[in-house]
Formats: structure tokens, C-alpha cells, sequence
């Protein structure tokens, strides 16, 4: 009887043993997720991490947030560093050229068929590379043109509310500059446009604008040689040296300011302000008093926006893999989206979301989505996109929004966007 007790309690005893040192290695599991910080992602992330680890109580997520214009490179700095987070949310043209790169984890084996069907077609294209899914299809976005409406009643002019009635860039600036006038006459100095950052900077804005003076299948429109060559045939075409020259005018007819005026559009310093569908939400809840509404995006030639989003991916050199992925497969659950959605507002990566939410049946992100499906495409480049982002869509551009002479500033960005193209060869 004794003995028999006494194996009772050394059983007991080392399943409490393994108990404890399982519970204390389970409570030790932290993974790290990066996001690029602003424009309401701060928020609606911790709010994802919070029903996660409610969820998940072994997993810790600790939340990086760096600013918006750092985040890229402040990721490949840790990725080339070989000291990346566990997870982060990618720009989703990015996530081809880190794969490329050896620095991210396919994903396609985490979610079901259901769910590859689920996800938009578009989304699943911009992460995937040589067959595999380097990033988790979660959101995704259309161009936003927002609009101070009593600025535009008070001068009697009516912005589009409907794909069809859209305006072409210089219908935007004469209609706008109408508004402006009016604006001057009660003594007010208000610009016609700002965006996040001023120069505009970035594919999603410059190229937005340039892109839409071609049309699908012409070389402007494909912006980069289909084996990943060289930008020039491309970029330097007729139809892309005249809309530089129009992009230039803005800058240089006091349209767009060059410097950066925090807060611009709800200060009431500009009439416009060329930004994403999140805006939205931040200005509500930022600045409820201020009357806004979007129309669809202005355009030179073909009615265009450039879609996809933010992306979650796990680094190949993770500590912890499988915890990171399955918090990107929360991430970019309908309950994980949802969460997010609460706080702050994107466009569904899901189509069975789609219908569920009452916010894309009416009011701006219903335009939104609808711009999105009619006139979306993805951002050019594939792998060679951080390059033709950097150089063309941003360096460029800024160099000739301050008044660089063209075709000098072209000649050197693909002589040099070029060279970077080494690479893929």
C-alpha cells in the first residue's frame, strides 16, 4: 500500500513537473509584429492582438510601429541584418521582391481551399511568387480623392459622385481652382491638393497620375519590360513625357504646395487631399466637425486606380514560425479583419466580407470599392517594384514636382533603375 502511494505521488508529482515547465515555456512564446505606423493601423492592430492573445494566451505579440516613410527600410535594414521581426505588415509589392530574397516563409499550406477562394484574385497575384504565397491576403485599397464640401457648395461647383461622371485631370484642376477663387474672394489662401506627403511620393500617387495618360497593354502602362530588363521604352515614351510635364505644373502653378502642411485638409488649407480609403476614418473620428466627401479619381486618358494593400508575412529566419504564422492566419481571418474593421476601416481582402458590411452599401467607401473593382490594378514592377518605387515613382517624380528639368530627370532614372536591374538577370 505504501509503495503504491508513494508511485501515485512521484506520477503526480512529475506531471505537475511537466505541467509547469510546459505552462512556463508556453507563457514564454513572444513573437514581434512590425507595421507601418499611422492612419489608424496603430489602433486597429492592437486591437487584433488583443483578441489574439485573448485567444491565445501562450502567444505574446509585441507591436513595433515605425512611421510610414521609414518602415521599408527599416525592414530590410533587419531582414540584410539577419534580425528581422517574427511577422510584419508589408506593403504588398514589396513581398515579391523580399521573397526573391530568401526573407519570407510561403503561407499557401496554412489556409484551405475555402479560403484561397475567398481571397481576391488580385491580392493572391501581388503576394505570390514562383507559385508560392509569400504573404497573407488581408486588405485591400482604392486611390482616394476626398473633398471639403462646403468649400465646393459655397463656390457652386458639384463634384462627381459616380464612376461614369468622373473628371479628367484638368476638368479637376479648372473645376477646383473655381473653388480656390471663390476661397480668395472671402480672403482665404487655400491650395487645390495636397497628399500624405508633399511632393507626392510612392506608385500609388505618382504613378496613379502618370499611368493613367496610356492605356492597358501600351508601354506606359506596362511601366517595365516584361523580363524585368529596363525601364526605358517604357517610361520615356511621348505619352509619359507630357503627363510629367502636366504632373510638373501642379507644383509649379501653386496647385500643390512642395512642403508638407500637417493637417492641411481639415485645417482647411487645401480643397482636396489625394490620400487612401483609411483617411476616412481618421478624419471622422479626428475632426467630426468637418465636411467631407470623396469622388472618383481624376484621370488623363483611362480611369484608373491603383489597388492592393498591406500584406502580413513571417520572416524565413523567424524564432518562432509557427506562432507567427498562426497569428497572420488570425490577422487575416474574417473575425481577425472584423476586429480591425471596428476600429479602423479598410477594404476586405475577402469577398464573402464584402456583402456582410453595411459601410461599403453607401457613403464613400461604397465609391471606393466600386473604383476599386471597376478601374483597380495592381502597382507595376513585380520584384523589380521597391526599385521602380524608389527611383522612378518617388526620387523622380520628386525631382521633377521641384522643377527638374525632364528629360534629364528621366534619362538618369532608368540610367539608374537600370543598373539596380543587374539583379534579375
Amino acid at each position: 500500500m505504501i509503495k503504491k502511494t508513494a508511485l501515485l505521488l512521484l506520477v503526480l508529482l512529475v506531471a505537475l513537473t511537466s505541467f509547469s515547465f510546459s505552462a512556463i515555456a508556453q507563457d514564454q512564446v513572444t513573437i514581434d509584429f512590425w507595421i507601418p505606423g499611422g492612419r489608424g493601423r496603430d489602433e486597429g492592430t492592437a486591437a487584433v492582438i488583443e483578441a489574439f492573445e485573448a485567444a491565445n494566451p501562450n502567444i505574446k505579440v509585441e507591436l513595433t510601429a515605425t512611421p510610414f516613410n521609414q518602415f521599408l527600410d527599416s525592414l530590410q535594414v533587419a531582414f540584410a541584418g539577419n534580425n528581422p521581426p517574427d511577422a510584419a505588415l508589408i506593403d504588398g509589392v514589396a513581398i515579391q521582391n523580399l521573397a526573391y530574397n530568401g526573407a519570407l516563409l510561403p503561407l499557401e499550406d496554412m489556409f484551405s481551399q475555402e479560403d484561397m477562394d475567398d481571397f481576391m484574385g488580385d491580392l493572391i497575384q501581388m503576394v505570390t511568387l514562383d507559385g508560392h504565397m509569400f504573404g497573407a491576403p488581408w486588405a485591400n485599397a482604392a486611390d482616394a480623392m476626398y473633398y471639403n464640401v462646403d468649400m465646393f457648395e459655397a463656390a457652386g461647383v458639384e463634384a462627381p459622385s459616380t464612376l461614369a461622371d468622373g473628371w479628367t485631370w484638368t476638368e479637376f484642376v479648372d473645376n477646383v481652382n473655381q473653388v480656390r477663387a471663390h476661397q480668395a474672394e472671402q480672403g482665404n489662401d487655400v491650395w487645390g491638393m495636397m497628399g500624405f506627403n508633399s511632393p507626392l511620393q510612392g506608385a500609388f500617387f505618382t504613378w496613379t497620375i502618370i499611368r493613367s495618360a496610356s492605356s492597358p497593354g501600351e508601354p506606359l502602362w506596362d511601366t517595365i519590360a516584361p523580363d524585368l530588363s529596363t525601364f526605358a521604352g517604357y517610361i520615356d515614351t511621348p505619352e509619359a513625357m507630357e503627363a510629367y510635364a502636366f504632373y510638373q505644373s501642379l507644383y509649379t502653378d501653386g496647385f500643390i504646395p512642395t512642403d508638407n502642411i500637417p493637417d492641411a485638409f481639415p485645417n482647411g488649407l487645401t480643397a482636396t487631399f489625394f490620400a487612401i480609403p483609411p483617411t476616412g476614418t481618421v478624419l471622422a473620428r479626428n475632426f467630426p466637425d468637418l465636411n467631407w466627401d470623396v469622388m472618383p479619381m481624376p484621370y488623363i486618358k483611362t480611369p484608373i486606380t491603383h489597388t492592393g494593400s498591406f500584406a502580413p508575412g513571417v520572416a524565413a529566419r523567424s524564432d518562432n514560425p509557427e506562432e507567427a504564422k498562426a497569428f497572420v492566419k488570425f490577422f487575416t481571418s474574417p473575425e481577425g479583419y472584423l476586429t480591425y474593421h471596428a476600429v479602423t476601416k479598410v477594404v476586405p481582402g475577402r469577398k464573402s466580407l464584402q456583402a456582410q458590411l453595411p459601410d461599403f452599401q453607401e457613403g464613400f467607401l461604397a465609391l471606393l470599392f466600386e473604383e476599386m473593382v471597376e478601374w483597380g490594378v495592381a502597382r507595376p514592377g513585380g520584384p523589380a517594384h521597391t526599385i521602380f518605387n524608389r527611383i522612378i515613382a518617388s526620387d523622380m517624380m520628386v525631382n521633377i514636382a521641384l522643377g527638374g528639368d525632364i528629360e534629364e530627370e528621366v534619362a538618369n532614372a532608368i540610367l539608374e533603375a537600370d543598373a539596380q536591374l543587374m539583379q534579375f538577370r
